[in-house]
């Protein structure tokens, strides 16, 4: 509220930048967006003997997470780790839970996570997060894990005996 001699004008601020149209005694944020958060409004009051400027007041908006940086697919040699991580925003705090195909990994609780030491069985394996704060929660996309291995050999080649003259035939089968 304002008071003072002849007609006021008044110049609404935001973070001490004079906002275009808000000259009215009050103003209104049309619709608040997660950048808005921390924001500082205060107003220039104005008549013909001079100005009076209020104290700055913060918006806070809470926001519910989102996704800025989806984890993306790993390919990873068979021993080597492999990391998924992500990025989220929204009002504090976050709380992450990654899952491996839709259950959850006891620990796995930061913004990345990283398996040690990747095994041809995990070759396939989907993995994403849960991001939470007060104001809800979101998945991520899931990410596959490849998991390349060197061949092996499932059925190793035979000894042979052949008359002379005849052809051998030795076979091998492998696995990736």
């Amino acid at each position: 509220m304002a008071s003072g001699s002849a007609t006021l004008t008044y110049q609404w601020q935001r973070n001490q930048v004079n906002i275009p149209g808000a000259t009215s005694s009050s103003y209104t944020l049309p619709a608040a967006v997660f950048a808005d958060d921390g924001a500082k409004f205060r107003v220039v009051v104005t008549n013909g003997f001079g100005n009076s400027t209020s104290n700055e007041a913060t918006l806070t908006v809470n926001a519910p997470p989102s996704i800025t940086t989806q984890p993306s697919n790993q390919t990873v040699p068979q021993g080597q780790p492999a990391t998924f991580s992500v990025v989220a925003s929204g009002s504090a705090t976050l709380t992450y839970q990654w899952q491996r195909n839709q259950v959850n990994i006891p620990g796995a609780t930061s913004s990345s996570y990283t398996l040690p030491a990747a095994v041809f069985a995990d070759d396939g394996a989907k993995f994403r997060v849960v991001v939470t704060n007060g104001f809800g929660s979101i998945t991520s996309n899931e990410a596959t894990l490849t998991v390349n291995a060197p061949p092996s050999i499932t059925t190793q080649p035979s000894n042979q005996t052949v008359p002379q003259g005849t052809a051998g035939n030795f076979q091998c089968r492998g696995q990736r």
